[in-house]
């Protein structure tokens, strides 16, 4: 009822103020619906049977037409867990006040009672989108399809589920991408991926009497696997980084714990997985570290019934790492989980934010750029978790003290991140240049409150060398360099910036070599980090 009222206050108000704002066509607004929605929202896939986005009649006839605007003002949909007022990632679906306004407008307008709605000339709108079939990568190296179908009861329950795919690898192979393909896309929700070397998924399989057997949390208590990736609808399969990527031993096993969305009739699916190799003579192993309970410092990871209870860990890196993806992972009593980056010196990079966990949309976040994170980095990890009845989804009535565990009812607090060994020139590798300029704003609890100038990198330089800095406002900022003497010999930037991170390349090849100092002026305030120039 209380959707129904929200809802009616949103069509009343747009009906309303109908007469002052500008009409809205479906020009207007149909690049919006493609960008964001279409990917899922269409045929064959997980969200056709609430809403079809692929042109104007289909949209407007979908059966979840008119709940759009409490999902969109809600920022329900598009899914997009992390706070991109944090950090933004590569691909995020995150809708700007103005497109969330121009929608709301639209669907007021198509329901507005006394006057009949004028789409304008739908010519004029961008034609839908072209969604390729089949692979996104290219032609893989192997397919890897489970063995049969699997039948998804149609009980109206989630369903999880996890099947072994054998490679049959002869020999040692390195992997550069991962693709799930998703067999049918209408119940596939999410994945988990994993790599293992042994029988211990063979032998839980082998215990149960229907092909795979259900694990909610991941591949099971007893299972010896590696996380390696997941899927979730919308999410684009990338190659690893140039140069990178897995190694799989022969005879690994690629392990999916596969999520079936409800349903009310039987359904069934064989889902596959496509596999890119490479032959790099200087590949670069990337390193999946998946860090949980252990390294928690306070309190102990026990989750009192009747309490709202934050929890930190920290991991320490062992030597200095380019990190270029990152995922969070809670149950059902998650409610936040942040994380960031401590280097050595004290400065601070804002990693991931999920402010308002869904354990239904998990993804893995894609940095546009490598995130150096030099030997010494500490990684901080902050989770909330609500035990107590005014969590809906609280497995447990009434609540009850719960503790880490696999399953439904018991909890973790994990994050996984792909990292490889940093080498020369990670700090000029960019994976999506539109996002590696100013990012974000300060993050919501205030874990970087003044300006942030990092190491320069590579230091000592030669030709030239990478400045990352984060700004908390919108400021005058300037960089300066000086020499040991305390004498400016440059001041290479002087411009009004806004907030976030921020990225300039200095050219130090007519430099002299010797000590020099960097320092950001931005906001009051002076941030000064040693440079060595050596030719």
């Amino acid at each position: 009822m209380k959707r129904f009222f929200f809802l009616s206050i949103v069509f009343l108000t747009g009906i309303v103020s109908f007469s002052q704002a500008q009409h809205v066509e479906w020009k207007d607004v149909a690049h919006i619906f493609y960008n964001q929605c279409a990917d899922c929202h269409r045929p064959g896939e997980i969200g056709e049977d609430y809403l079809n986005a692929m042109g104007y009649t289909n949209l407007i006839g979908s059966p979840y037409f008119s709940y759009i605007p409490l999902y969109v003002t809600e920022k329900l949909m598009p899914p997009w867990p992390a706070n991109s007022d944090y950090r933004q990632f590569i691909d995020q679906r995150v809708l700007t006040p103005d497109e969330i306004n121009l929608v709301d407008s639209f669907v007021a307008q198509v329901f507005n009672p006394y006057v009949p709605y004028d789409p304008g000339d739908t010519t004029l709108a961008p034609p839908p989108p072209v969604f390729t079939t089949g692979s996104q990568l290219g032609i893989p190296d192997t397919t890897l399809t489970m063995a049969q179908a699997f039948t998804i009861p149609g009980d109206g329950l989630d369903h999880y589920q996890v099947f072994a795919l054998k490679t049959n690898l002869t020999d040692d192979r390195e992997v550069r991408a991962i693709e799930f393909r998703p067999g049918n896309a209408k119940v596939v929700h999410h994945v988990f991926m994993y790599t293992c070397e042994d029988s211990s998924v063979d032998l839980l399989d082998a215990a149960t009497p229907e092909y795979g057997y259900p694990s909610f949390g991941g591949a099971g208590e007893s299972a010896n696997v590696n996380f390696i990736t997941l899927f979730g609808p919308g999410m684009n399969p990338r190659f690893y980084p140039n140069g990178c990527g897995l190694k799989f031993k022969a005879n690994t096993e690629v392990v999916i714990q596969v999520h079936y969305s409800p349903g009310t009739f039987d359904r069934t699916d064989q889902s596959s997985v496509n596999l890119f190799y490479g032959d790099d003579p200087h590949f670069r192993l990337v390193k999946g570290k998946r860090v949980g309970e252990d390294y928690v410092v306070e309190p102990v990871f026990f989750i009192v019934k009747n309490k709202v209870l934050t929890f930190h860990s920290e991991y320490t890196l062992d030597t200095t790492y380019s990190m270029f993806s990152i995922a969070p992972h809670m149950h059902l009593l998650g409610k936040a989980f942040k994380l960031w980056a401590e280097v050595p010196g004290g400065d601070s990079i804002p990693l991931c934010y999920v402010d308002k966990w869904d354990f239904r949309w998990q993804l893995i976040y894609q940095f546009p750029c490598y995130v150096i994170l030099p030997q010494g980095t500490i990684i901080h990890a902050e989770a909330t978790y609500d035990n107590t009845a005014n969590n809906p989804n609280n497995p447990n009535n009434p609540p009850v003290n719960v503790s880490y565990g696999e399953s439904s009812f018991d909890e973790m607090m994990k994050y996984f991140m792909n990292l490889v060994p940093y080498q020369a020139g990670d700090e000029d590798t960019v994976f999506d240049a539109s996002m590696c300029e100013a990012v974000g704003i300060p993050p919501i609890d205030g874990i970087v409150s003044t300006p942030q100038l990092y190491d320069p990198i590579p230091n000592p330089a030669d030709d030239h060398t990478v400045l990352d800095y984060y700004l908390p406002n919108h400021s005058d900022t300037k960089i300066i360099i000086y020499d040991l003497s305390g004498r400016e010999v440059d001041q290479m930037y002087d411009a009004n910036e806004s907030s976030g991170f921020h990225r300039k390349t200095m050219s130090t090849s007519s430099m002299i070599p010797g000590m020099y100092f960097c320092t950001l002026d931005a906001g009051g305030k002076r941030v000064t980090k040693p440079l060595i120039v050596q030719h």
